[in-house]
């Protein structure tokens, strides 16, 4: 069942092109046979002696008989530029819907406007490749050159003498045969012509149905596809909070495993060391140095913790240098232009305040490319006062209604930890300002 439409079309492409190879067949014989009576007639008539007699029934003074083979010429090269467009030899295919019909004309001067079915064979060549208002205007063109090329007074302004004259030349049988096959022809080329639009016609009829059926489908899966994408939010929401909640949890552990335990030592330590303070001060002092002992291996662990959450470049380069990194490979992978503009590069941040600054220029230099699609952004920082201000602007869509997700409500309480502020502002791109006060290195 699933390979009916296509059989269906592979038939359809049979028949066309059946049409097709059928006018051309029948063109052929007819301009042929039209060129060999204005060829052998005049010759018959010579022969015959009968050359006076001849052109006194002509209206006018004919042309030389030999001028015929121009005809011949011209439908020779008009088979010759068929071929090659179907072949693809012509380069720009533009050039044959002017170069075919021109060839056709010329090959209808030269057999005296007699037959212009020839139009007709490049309009079967060449409607198919047309679309739209380009179809509309080549079908134009060819219905008022068939038209104008039909008109007998353009044959009598030319001075050109009809075929029917030249057959007027013969008696009885013979006349009446090459008039009827002359026009059984033409005739047929004609029904050929019509049937070959037909079921063009028919075949575009059934490709535009298709394409509503498509677009139907397209529009009911693009349906569904909203619903799964709204699923997709609430999911994601979903892990974000299970996400939270995991990392609580772990901050938990990490806690209770690492200061849990060492306060746990020194508190009991510590009593210990009161209780033998009056009865013996060398134990006290060795008590005392086991609790210093356990109190050390606590912030190691500690610091091992602390530094498990600190973004890796942090640890490797100055912020300046990591913030440079972290803009090169964005703008490498995300193709944006990012400049950015860091006053002065020497800053002396505590660690927090260094992870905050770098967290918060990753995460809106990521929204903006994410979510704003933006070409180029531009992040800058500098201090003042004792106060750092970050500034990311970008050209990006920008957002009418700003809705706070996840990454703001982050930047948010990273800075509301430091005692800094955010605003953002979503015309002309997308536009976030951070404040953070600055302890300037001091010890906490």
């Amino acid at each position: 069942m699933s390979d009916g439409p296509a059989n269906r079309e592979m038939q359809t492409d049979e028949s066309l092109t059946l049409l097709r190879q059928g006018t051309l067949l029948i063109n052929l014989a007819l301009c042929a046979f039209l060129g060999a009576v204005f060829v052998l007639t005049p010759l018959r008539a010579v022969q015959r002696a009968e050359g006076v007699s001849f052109l006194q029934g002509l209206s006018i003074l004919p042309a030389a008989p030999w001028s015929v083979s121009f005809a011949a010429l011209s439908l020779l090269a008009f088979v010759a530029v068929d071929f090659a467009y179907r072949r693809g030899r012509l380069g720009n295919g533009r050039i044959v819907f002017w170069l075919e019909p021109g060839v056709a004309l010329l090959v209808i001067l030269a057999l005296h406007l007699d037959y212009n079915g020839l139009l007709l064979l490049a309009v079967v060549n060449l409607v198919d490749s047309l679309h739209g208002r380009g179809r509309m205007l080549f079908l134009g063109a060819m219905t008022s050159l068939y038209l104008l090329t039909s008109l007998d007074v353009l044959q009598s302004g030319l001075g050109m003498v009809s075929v029917s004259e030249y057959l007027a030349y013969y008696e009885g049988q013979p006349r009446q045969l090459m008039q009827t096959a002359i026009g059984l022809l033409s005739a047929l080329n004609l029904i050929l012509f019509i049937g070959y639009m037909v079921i063009l016609v028919g075949r575009r009829t059934e490709e535009n149905a298709a394409i509503r059926r498509l677009n139907g489908e397209l529009a009911r899966a693009n349906d569904k596809l909203s619903v799964l994408n709204g699923q997709l939010k609430e999911y994601a929401a979903e892990s974000e909070r299970m996400a939270e909640t995991r990392e609580r949890n772990r901050l938990a552990r990490e806690i209770h495993d690492t200061l849990g335990h060492a306060l746990t030592g020194i508190t009991a330590g510590a009593d210990a060391c009161i209780e033998m303070m009056d009865i013996s001060p060398d134990m006290a002092r060795k008590q005392m140095e086991l609790i210093a002992k356990t109190a050390r291996a606590g912030m190691n662990e500690v610091r091992r913790s602390v530094s498990a959450l600190r973004p890796d470049a942090l640890e490797r380069f100055r912020l300046s240098e990591a913030l440079d990194k972290l803009c090169s490979e964005m703008q490498q992978t995300s193709h944006a232009d990012i400049r950015l503009n860091v006053q002065p590069t020497d800053m002396r941040l505590s660690q927090d305040e260094e992870d905050a600054v770098y967290r918060i220029v990753q995460e809106s230099v990521t929204n903006a490319i994410r979510h704003g699609h933006a070409t180029e952004i531009d992040v800058s920082l500098s201090c003042q006062e004792r106060c750092m201000t970050i500034v990311v602007q970008d050209n990006g869509i920008g957002c009418a209604k700003i809705e706070q997700g996840f990454g703001l409500r982050h930047m948010r309480e990273r800075l509301r930890l430091l005692g800094g502020s955010l605003r953002v502002n979503g015309e002309n791109g997308f536009r976030i300002e951070a404040s953070i006060p600055l302890r300037w290195g001091d010890e906490i």
